[in-house]
C-alpha cells in the first residue's frame, strides 16, 4: 500500500508542478485527468491475465476465455458513482458475465485499491460560481470517497477563490484517514494581468473623482 500511495503521489506532483505553473495550459477538469492518467499510465497501464472471474444466470458456466485487463481506468463506474480515476488490484476485482459470455462489471474486493477524485473551479459546466458552491462540491465528493475502505486522493484546483488555509485543513479533516486532500493554486493568484498594468488601473481608480 505505500508503493501504491508512493508512486500515485509521484505521479500528482509532476503534474500539478505543471499545473501550477501553466494553468491555461489546463481549461478543464478533463485536461488534468487526461496529464495524470498519462503519467500514471506506465506504471499500472500494462495488460495483465484476469483470474478472478464469475458468470452468473446458469446452473452450467462455461469458463470464461483467457483475458486480459490493466489496474488503471477512468470514469469507473460504481454502485455510488463515478471515480475519475482508479487503479485496480486486480486479484481482488471479480470480473462478471453472463450465460452468453457479455461482460457485465467489476466487482471490487478486498484489495489494494486506490481512487482519485478531481475537482476544478473553472467550470461552466458544474456552475461553480461562489465559493460556497465550491466547497458544496468539494464535500460532496469527500462523502462519496469516505463510503470506500481503500486509499483515495481529492485533487481540487483552485484557479478562482483562494481559499484560505484554515478552511482546506478542514476539508482535510472531514477526509478522514484514508483520503488525501491535495489542494493546489496557481502561481498568478487569479490575476493574469501584468503587474505594471494592474499598478496603472489601480492609479487611473485612485483618480477618479468619487
Amino acid at each position: 500500500m505505500r508503493n501504491l500511495e508512493r508512486t500515485i503521489r509521484g505521479a500528482i506532483q509532476r503534474v500539478n508542478a505543471n499545473v501550477r505553473e501553466h494553468p491555461l495550459a489546463f481549461l478543464t477538469e478533463s485536461d488534468i485527468q487526461c496529464q495524470l492518467n498519462a503519467s500514471l499510465l506506465p506504471t499500472y497501464g500494462s495488460l495483465q491475465a484476469i483470474s478472478n472471474t464469475s458468470v452468473w444466470g446458469t446452473a452450467q458456466p462455461r469458463a470464461p476465455k483467457l483475458l486480459n485487463s490493466m489496474r488503471l481506468h477512468s470514469e469507473l463506474l460504481l454502485p455510488e458513482g463515478r471515480i475519475d480515476l482508479a487503479v485496480l488490484d486486480l486479484r481482488a476485482t471479480r470480473f462478471a458475465f453472463n450465460s452468453n459470455g457479455r461482460f457485465g462489471f467489476a466487482q471490487l474486493e478486498s484489495g489494494s485499491h486506490a481512487f482519485i477524485e478531481i475537482k476544478v473551479s473553472r467550470t461552466h459546466r458544474s456552475g461553480i460560481s461562489t465559493r460556497g458552491r465550491w466547497l458544496q462540491f468539494l464535500r460532496a465528493d469527500i462523502d462519496k470517497l469516505r463510503r470506500y475502505p481503500w486509499l483515495s486522493f481529492l485533487l481540487a484546483y483552485d484557479f478562482d477563490f483562494r481559499l484560505p488555509q484554515k478552511e482546506i485543513s478542514v476539508l482535510s479533516r472531514l477526509a478522514g484517514p484514508r483520503t488525501r486532500v491535495v489542494y493546489l493554486k496557481d502561481v498568478f493568484e487569479c490575476c493574469y494581468l501584468e503587474e505594471t498594468s494592474r499598478n496603472k488601473l489601480l492609479q487611473q481608480k485612485s483618480h477618479q473623482p468619487l
